[in-house]
């Protein structure tokens, strides 16, 4: 695999991890009965979302 096809592995994995991630926070969030929990976990959620994003710009 060349150096750019390493990179480009390894971005998409970054994306796929920050993916998983939102998803889990997103699951737990509607799991919790605390309010304040929740909201720390979809903050935590789109927090993930949005680095996954930046990571597909570098894609591009």
């Amino acid at each position: 695999m060349t150096a750019a096809g390493q990179e480009t592995a390894a971005v998409a994995g970054r994306i796929q991890w920050h993916l998983e991630e939102a998803g889990r926070a997103e699951l737990e969030a509607g799991n919790t009965g605390l309010p304040l929990r929740r909201l720390r976990l979809l903050s935590t959620a789109r927090y993930h979302r949005d680095c996954a994003a930046l990571a597909r710009e570098e894609l591009s």
